[in-house]
């Protein structure tokens, strides 16, 4: 039933409406329109001209038929291969029985109905789909590429692997490009779900989705336009996978038992009303084919879909990569975002600490250690050279050696050895000074202890913003380290988290999780990190969520949720998303359980209505819940 539903989600509402190499309007064969129509006039003619009871009766019955045949062969494919009573049969029992009380224009205007009530829903459906698509992907009508000395206007469908194309002001990159001459500033506020500029120069990437706020440029494509992490992210919410939320399962589930029993409790009050009162036998049986008529879930199962589908497009516009409806319900529940300090907060970059030496002026160590090191490109080195602040002297550098774990180097004539305590010690060097919280580098002048330089990492500027936002989303921020207490406590206050964990190893982090889900019984528990970083973290949580996906393509496969920049603030605006979605749902179930029990109510009361009031209610009250999806969006802070 559900690989059922998910190729009724494609059409919107059945793929059997779809005749193999037929001509389609919104996912409609262009025949059911003909039929429809010629069903209309056949229904016109039995009703309203006086041609006769026989002849009238089988010009309904042929407006039935042609309208309705699908339905009665799809009700029988369901019933036969799936053991179930979908909506399909109630709707073909209600047509047939209408004609053994003489009821058969009502049976054919249920048809009808329904059968327009899919065609409306598909093009509300495509127009629904369309728009959320544009929030995100706003339709580029051409770009211009070089074929030789000839600029050509093409679709960016069209564009391939080692195309040069210009991308002019203010234009979406169409795939992931890389600049051959000049600069431009890049807004990836498209992508990230925020204000975020990047400059890039030749040789550069410019991603998929970002928007060139400079000159012109000339790029080669390095991939087409779905190759991109950007077309894989909206492919990933378009999913029609994806759309099938826990809501929707558990209407379905109710449709599988609820039909039957809805056919049974009709069948039930027929022969109560025939047995113990007066109701002619005609109205007992119509009364019974209303219940039926109302019993359809199509109102509840057609728009649930766009709901989810508004969710994920919205998590996606803050940022957020969202798999499947699933995990959107769940992070609609997050109670707590647990993070490893090293992917979430440190920029992995040191500063200079402190200086310390007994031997030489503090200055005058630094500068030599920054000569020193000025052959080596890594943090540290670079680190102390910002730390000096100074132009390196290349004249003084005599020699340079780097060893994994240290660096030789003779400058001015002086042996110069620089780098961790077992360096030193390999080394013959006896240190004095103990290690640091953060990165020790030890120096030796002429193999004598001189003195050491101590780093400290630093928090990324937008890290107390960043939790914060988490925090006004309603979670709890929990950071892990395996730095010192002082050093974790240190990172935690810059960054304003309340509630932190050092000295964590590996199986530790995973015992972590698993007491801080203990706390959390009811609300989902997210863990946040890098696609390669604890693989087990983000197996243990409930949600896993996945920073960088922009960089990483790995984190499309880690993480349940990818978050598009390195930042955390993005989640948040995918947990406002989520509540939404749920709010807006549980509206909606709400809505239509009201309007089937005013139905019901006034069905078993007596009040007289016809079948194809009840089936234009149902069918209404569909279309109307997957234009009511739209309110995801304008609920959005």
């Amino acid at each position: 039933m559900k690989e059922l539903f998910k190729k009724k989600t494609e059409g919107e509402s059945g793929s059997a409406n779809v005749s193999p190499g037929g001509i389609t309007w919104y996912g409609v064969d262009k025949l059911l329109f003909v039929r429809l129509g010629v069903a209309a006039v056949l229904l016109c003619l039995g009703l309203f001209l006086r041609l006769g009871d026989g002849i009238s009766l089988i010009l309904l019955l042929l407006s039935t038929l042609i309208s309705g045949f699908d339905v009665l062969y799809r009700a029988c494919v369901r019933l036969v291969k799936e053991r179930c009573l979908g909506e399909e049969l109630l709707v073909s029992i209600a047509a047939i029985l209408a004609f053994t009380i003489n009821e058969g224009y009502e049976a054919a205007a249920v048809m009808l109905i329904y059968q327009a009530g899919f065609i409306v829903r598909s093009y509300a459906s495509a127009l629904t789909k369309s728009s959320y698509r544009d929030r995100v992907d706003p339709y580029v009508a051409s770009v211009t590429v070089l074929r030789g000395e000839e600029k050509s206007a093409i679709s960016p469908e069209e564009v391939q692997l080692g195309d040069i194309l210009i991308l002019e002001r203010g234009q979406r990159a169409p795939a992931d490009l890389e600049i051959l001459e000049g600069s431009a500033t890049l807004d990836l506020a498209p992508i990230f779900g925020h204000a975020a500029r990047r400059e890039v120069t030749a040789g550069q990437k410019i991603p998929a989705g970002a928007v060139n706020n400079s000159a012109a440029v000339r790029c080669t494509v390095l991939g087409t336009a779905s190759d991109s992490v950007f077309a894989h992210a909206i492919d990933a919410v378009s999913d029609p996978e994806a759309v099938y939320g826990p809501e929707t399962d558990s209407v379905e589930r109710y449709a599988r038992v609820y039909a039957p029993f809805a056919l049974g409790i009709s069948v039930l009050i027929a022969l109560l009303l025939l047995i113990f009162s007066t109701v002619p036998t005609e109205e007992a049986i119509h009364r019974a084919l209303v219940l039926l008529i109302i019993s359809c879930p199509t109102a509840f199962l057609a728009p649930l879909p766009f709901m989810y589908l508004a969710g994920l497009f919205r998590s996606l516009q803050s940022g957020v990569v969202v798999k499947d409806a699933f995990i959107l319900n769940g992070l609609s529940r997050a109670g707590a975002v647990v993070f490893d300090k090293d992917e979430m907060l440190s920029t992995g970059f040191y500063r200079v600490s402190s200086v310390k030496s007994e031997r030489l002026d503090p200055a005058v160590l630094l500068k030599v250690a920054a000569h020193a090191e000025s052959g080596s490109s890594t943090a540290v080195a670079a680190s102390i050279a910002k730390a000096y602040g100074q132009a390196i002297d290349a004249s003084l550098i005599e020699e340079f050696t780097e060893e994994p774990d240290g660096i030789t180097a003779v400058i001015d004539g002086i042996d110069i050895r620089m780098g961790d305590a077992a360096y030193m010690e390999k080394n013959g060097v006896t240190v004095t000074d103990p290690v640091g919280d953060g990165v020790t580098v030890y120096m030796a002048v002429n193999d004598q202890y001189a003195g050491c330089i101590y780093l400290s990492d630093t928090i990324r500027d937008d890290a107390r913003a960043s939790f914060s936002a988490v925090a006004g989303a309603g979670c709890e921020c929990i950071m892990l380290s395996a730095d010192s207490p002082e050093k974790t406590r240190t990172a935690a206050v810059s960054a304003g988290i309340r509630e932190y964990y050092a000295q964590c190893m590996p199986m530790d982090r995973l015992e972590k999780i698993q007491e801080i889900k203990e706390r959390f019984p009811v609300n989902s528990v997210l863990y946040m990190g890098e696609a390669n970083g604890d693989t087990a973290c983000f197996n243990a949580a409930d949600i896993g969520v996945c920073v960088d996906g922009l960089a990483s393509e790995a984190s499309m496969q880690t993480g349940s949720a990818v978050i598009m920049d390195k930042t955390a603030s993005p989640i948040a605006g995918a947990i406002d998303a989520a509540k939404a979605t749920r709010s807006t749902v549980r509206q909606l179930l709400l809505a239509v359980l009201a309007v089937k029990a005013i139905l019901l109510i006034l069905a078993l009361l007596g009040v007289t209505y016809q079948l194809w009031f009840a089936a234009m209610v149902d069918t209404v009250a569909g279309i109307a819940g997957i234009l009511f999806s739209s309110r995801i969006w304008s609920e959005q802070k």
